[in-house]
């Protein structure tokens, strides 16, 4: 027969049973409050990259026409973006190569594309004095905020034309965005967008050969 423990042993027993619950409790609590400081730590870092990438600008170009229509001067619209060099991607049928420039001077020149757009409007039957919009792909190399960045985007270059002596003259008159981040091959995205449209011959006067 078993002797049953004295009270004082009874009370000491209960005292370490309930050190060691209070024990893995303080476990528990504590293994909490660094998931809840590590949660927050992860979710302020996330909130911080989405408001750079809020704070971050856009790359939108505006293009100036310059020498009566023979060049259209390009830049940021932001003031805080630094062009470094800028490559154009025409429909193949107007130039068959790309063109580059430099930070010096990006700019689109009516001498790269004039020969080709006469020959379009000529194999196309446009009026004798019109408007067009000719698609253009522009991949600008740039700098943000110290950040080197890329933008791959389609444009549209708005051109003028009308008779003189012999043939027609052509005249740029601005640019307007039609795509940004454009992925894929820009080339073939301008053919398709080229093949798809006519110069918008309708606006004004004078019917081409019939």
């Amino acid at each position: 027969m078993s002797e049953t423990p004295d009270p004082p042993t009874r009370k000491r027993s209960r005292f370490w049973l309930n050190l060691g619950e209070a024990t893995a409790v303080l476990a528990v609590v504590i293994a909490g409050l660094n998931y809840w400081d590590s949660h927050r730590e992860r979710g302020e870092a996330a909130r911080q990259t989405s408001a750079e990438q809020a704070a971050r600008t856009v790359l939108v170009l505006k293009g100036q026409a310059r020498n009566g229509g023979g060049r259209l001067g390009l830049e940021p619209v932001s003031a805080g973006q630094v062009i470094q060099s800028q490559r154009y991607l025409f429909p193949a049928s107007v130039l068959d190569h790309p063109q580059e420039v430099v930070a010096a001077s990006p700019r689109i020149d009516l001498a790269w594309i004039a020969p080709g757009l006469i020959r379009q409007l000529d194999a196309r039957r446009a009026k004798t004095t019109g408007e067009g919009l000719l698609p253009v792909a522009i991949v600008t190399a740039y700098v943000e905020d110290g950040q080197k960045r890329t933008d791959r985007s389609l444009y549209d270059v708005g051109y003028a034309w009308r008779p003189r002596l012999f043939g027609r003259q052509i005249r740029l008159q601005g640019l307007s965005l039609d795509q940004r981040g454009v992925a894929g091959d820009l080339q073939a995205k301008v053919d398709r967008q080229w093949s798809a449209g006519q110069p918008q011959a309708g606006i004004g006067s004078g019917d081409g050969p019939t």
